[in-house]
């Protein structure tokens, strides 16, 4: 990416909007993350889908309604598809992190998580503005 598309890319208010739903999305999964896995006992692994599953119906409502709210859309489902299909990849860029970090460096999953995510947001971000909110 050249400075000129790396100037424009971050000129753009998505991004930003994108940003802050993102971060709250990712507290939620580290959130339910610690909670699924040190209070009800659930395997890291598991517990980081179920949260990621909860923070993917939040990110999806919110970049609608806001981040994506000036782009005309397809029909709603459709829409929701893309982005759970997306996300999901998202989410195997997060697990990919995150297990090797935490099996190979050992490093504490909630750390190799998020190691994870920040990765996961640029593949996500690309997607959503050029995919799924189309």
């Amino acid at each position: 990416m050249g400075l000129k598309k790396l100037i424009s890319f971050i000129k753009k208010p998505e991004i930003y909007k994108f940003f802050i739903v993102g971060f709250i999305g990712a507290i939620i999964v580290l959130v339910f993350t610690i909670i699924f896995t040190q209070i009800i006992g659930i395997f890291y692994v598991i517990s980081t889908v179920l949260s990621f599953e909860l923070s993917l119906v939040w990110g999806f409502f919110a970049n609608d309604r806001w981040t994506f709210s000036n782009i005309k859309k397809s029909k709603p489902l459709f829409r929701f598809i893309k982005y759970n299909i997306f996300s999901l990849i998202g989410l195997g860029i997060i697990q990919f992190f995150m297990i090797t970090l935490t099996t190979q460096a050992e490093i504490h999953y909630t750390l190799s998580q998020t190691i994870g995510i920040i990765i996961a947001f640029f593949f996500n971000f690309s997607m959503s503005k050029k995919i799924s909110f189309k």
